[in-house]
């Protein structure tokens, strides 16, 4: 017998949660539950001509080709699936819509004694979950916003935060982008929509408290677009404005964009992007000097030419202003400031 359970009922359990996500790669790669393991019933290629095979000549026909495709490939299946399975630990099998490859896999290999539940109604049903509860979740929270210009270390001092145990809801995080037409350097694949939101809901699961505290933000984040019901809790939020010298902001950047992975070639690339802004031959000297490695001169210049104009905190009422010269300190002010 197969036991699905909604995403909600899982929850409530109180349990470790171990997702497999059976869909294909490119499925699991466009948005997944966070932290899901993806072991593909199918590759790609074998979902199109299944899938292709449904429309053109039915079911029946469609079950026959995944029975023959899947059955080589149940040995590597199962010895994957065999690594999660931990004590006290639920392992739960999604695919999109709760169908034929969830019920399939859960339904063999509990036969073989892999302690396996499906998800209800898949990762449809996981995203119903998060369209139905996140805005209530998101509704139900008061948010304290720090605000600032580029590299003043406001998300240094909200990991400061986090780390003391204090709910902090780092949307550039979420987003895997810095929120700038630069944000991305360095951070490799963009994410999409769908994930941001399954991020920003995970956080919603871990908090503690309904005091979050977070970064203020523009409603685009790089590539994302924050919901409605989100950017609402951003520009209502209480805001206090960080404030940091020019030389500390640079040394935060370089320290943020120029990690050991950081790749010459990216940066150029994506500072040609800011031509528009900044003019082509303003872009092309800042390339000269970055590739003689002259970093100081491109960040001060960008900071001075570029992102400090187009910062901005009209209509923004500040309830207070924070001096950045020590993330560790400034946190210790700001937890005063909002806790007492």
């Amino acid at each position: 017998m197969i036991i699905a359970q909604s995403y909600e009922e899982l929850l409530k359990k109180n349990k470790k949660l171990v997702f497999i996500d059976v869909r294909s790669p490119k499925e699991y790669k466009e948005a997944h539950i966070p932290d899901a393991v993806n072991i593909p019933v199918f590759s790609d290629k074998e979902r199109e001509i299944i899938g292709t095979l449904y429309k053109k000549e039915g079911k029946k026909e469609a079950i026959r080709e995944a029975l023959k495709r899947v059955g080589p490939k149940v040995y590597d299946i199962y010895t994957e699936m065999e690594k999660y399975v931990e004590r006290d630990a639920e392992i739960v099998v999604y695919c999109a819509r709760g169908g034929m490859r969830s019920s399939a896999v859960v339904s063999f290999f509990k036969e073989f004694s892999l302690p396996l539940v499906k998800l209800a109604k898949g990762y449809k049903g996981y995203r119903s979950y998060l369209n139905e509860k996140l805005p209530e979740m998101v509704a139900q929270c008061e948010y304290t916003a720090l605000y600032g210009k580029t590299g003043s270390g406001k998300t240094k001092i909200l990991k400061v935060l986090e780390k003391r145990g204090y709910d902090v809801l780092d949307l550039e995080e979420c987003a895997n982008n810095r929120g700038s037409l630069l944000g991305s350097i360095g951070l490799g694949e963009k994410y999409s929509q769908k994930f941001f939101e399954s991020q920003v809901l995970k956080r919603f699961l871990s908090f503690k408290t309904k005091k979050i505290i977070i970064e203020g933000e523009s409603k685009r984040i790089g590539n994302i677009v924050m919901p409605k019901y989100l950017y609402e809790a951003v520009i209502n939020s209480e805001k206090l404005l960080v404030e940091t010298e020019l030389a500390k902001r640079i040394d935060i950047i370089k320290e943020e964009y120029l990690k050991e992975s950081y790749e010459k070639q990216e940066i150029i690339e994506t500072l040609k992007k800011l031509g528009r802004y900044i003019g082509e031959k303003q872009i092309n000297e800042y390339i000269e000097k970055i590739e003689k490695e002259e970093y100081d001169f491109v960040i001060k210049e960008l900071i001075e030419k570029y992102y400090d104009k187009v910062y901005t905190t009209k209509n923004k009422v500040f309830q207070k202003t924070f001096y950045n010269k020590n993330e560790e300190e400034c946190a210790d002010e700001i937890v005063k400031y909002i806790f007492g």
